[in-house]
């Protein structure tokens, strides 16, 4: 069920009238089966499966408990690495051994065709690069000493199947969420201020959705896989930006409605999103876009390879490496592999020069131009490996982008790009200056209403014809 659709619409009204009627010992239990519902919608094989993970991951973090030798714990997460690979890397690591080899029957397209005639092609379960996150966490962090506490089954259970952020985040440690499920009993109906922010995430969530990232979507096909004889360098620049907006906004647009799903059933959901766009670096771009992604791969990933602890040129080459595990985690393809390494080398290079003062410039607008410009640069330039359907594609639109080629022949949907520049910002101001926005408040008491009948109205009228979150590919 994706979360802009009747079907959903309905689930969850259900659910939520339900769910604060039920008497209070039941209401765990009622949000598990929801939980195991919404997934099993996808798949039921699928679900068994994730049942699975994390019924054998409890089981050992519970034998290790008892018996906590090295070994076991290291065992343990080496199966999820596995079990994550085999979904999403099988494939692609075929695809390197039969480049490698020149052995044609192994790269990719042809592999999977053959799997697919034999009906053995194996598919990617939905929200597995999330869930996989959050098992490791958990398990992470009890090895850590991080808590102590014992969880019950259901409680872990319930932890990795919450549906409002399974499928595409945020990603929640355990410190973050267990405690709210174990205090269930204790959850009230939500107050009036609480129930008028949960409405208004689920209002910008669908209008990010429907009205931003899929009205965008055709606008930037020509970026896509149009052919760039037809369009300029200029133009490759500005499809590059206007991508990365679109997947700001429907990325962001999951987060809102996860996080007032959320409100609305008493959890806290943490922020994913600070003003992106208002970058004045590459590293300060990624200390406000996926923002439990980031922490994530810097908490499991960067700080065990040594972090800034070490010294400077291996802190660079950690930077890398983390990048390059993250661009991996995106996905299965030359292109994320690629990206995830550009990014961890330009944040190196970024850090590089900040340690000898280029972070030290005033504070000025004036100052501040110099670094915007290289910043939104390096992001677009980079950005061709993450959208592009090919490696070959990406290679040919950065060839393209630093052509002389300033005649533009295929038409531009000029009126939508400025919508979605002006739509994008609007929501990067909020973000960036909450407080501001805080005084029209004020006005709840007929906009809201009004922006609830506009919302419902553009769901009936979409649904069944909008398109799949970007991050459900991951």
């Amino acid at each position: 069920m994706l979360f802009v659709t009747i079907p959903f619409l309905v689930f969850f009204l259900i659910l939520f009238s339900v769910y604060w009627i039920l008497p209070v010992r039941w209401r765990f239990g009622g949000l598990l089966i929801a939980s195991l519902v919404f997934y099993g919608t996808w798949s039921i094989p699928f679900t068994i499966h994730l049942l699975f993970i994390i019924a054998l991951n409890h089981a050992v973090i519970e034998v290790w408990r008892l018996w906590p030798k090295k070994w076991l714990f290291y065992s343990l997460q080496i199966v999820n690495v596995l079990n994550i690979s085999l979904f999403k890397y099988y494939y692609f690591f075929f695809d390197i051994v039969g480049r490698l080899f020149g052995i044609d029957g192994l790269t990719s397209p042809n592999l999977r065709l053959a799997d697919r005639l034999e009906g053995a092609e194996i598919l990617l379960p939905l929200g597995i690069s999330f869930y996989t996150f959050q098992i490791m966490s958990y398990g992470i962090d009890i090895y850590r000493g991080t808590y102590t506490q014992r969880h019950r089954f259901v409680d872990v259970l319930l932890y990795i199947l919450f549906f409002p952020q399974l499928i595409a985040g945020p990603i929640m440690r355990g410190t973050e969420l267990l405690p709210q499920l174990q205090s269930i009993k204790e959850k009230t109906v939500p107050d009036l201020d609480t129930f008028r922010r949960a409405v208004w995430l689920l209002v910008a969530g669908i209008f990010k959705k429907l009205l931003i990232a899929d009205r965008l979507a055709p606008v930037v096909a020509p970026f896509m896989g149009g052919d760039l004889s037809q369009i300029s360098a200029p133009m490759i620049w500005l499809y590059s930006f206007m991508t990365t907006a679109m997947l700001y906004a429907d990325f962001s647009a999951y987060t809102d409605l996860a996080r007032g799903m959320g409100l609305l059933l008493g959890f806290d959901i943490p922020i994913n999103f600070r003003a992106p766009f208002l970058m004045v670096s590459m590293s300060d771009f990624w200390r406000r876009w996926h923002l439990t992604f980031s922490g994530w791969i810097r908490d499991y990933i960067y700080i065990p390879l040594g972090g800034s602890r070490v010294p400077e040129m291996r802190n660079y080459l950690n930077l890398i490496i983390t990048f390059f595990i993250g661009g991996l985690w995106h996905g299965a393809s030359y292109n994320f592999v690629t990206w995830g390494f550009l990014i961890g080398l330009i944040l190196s290079l970024e850090g590089f020069s900040f340690r000898r003062g280029w972070k030290e410039w005033p504070d000025t607008w004036p100052a501040r131009i110099p670094r915007l410009v290289i910043s939104w640069f390096l992001l677009l330039s980079t950005a061709v490996f993450f959208f592009s359907p090919s490696f070959e594609r990406s290679l040919d639109l950065l060839s393209h982008m630093f052509s002389f080629q300033f005649e533009q022949k295929a038409p531009v949907e000029t009126g939508l790009i400025l919508y979605g520049l002006v739509a994008v910002f609007f929501f990067q101001a909020i973000e960036q200056w909450p407080e501001r926005f805080k005084e029209l408040r004020k006005y709840d008491r007929w906009l809201l209403p009004l922006c609830v009948v506009l919302v419902f109205a553009l769901v009936l009228q979409y649904s069944g014809q909008g398109r799949d979150f970007f991050y459900f590919q991951f």
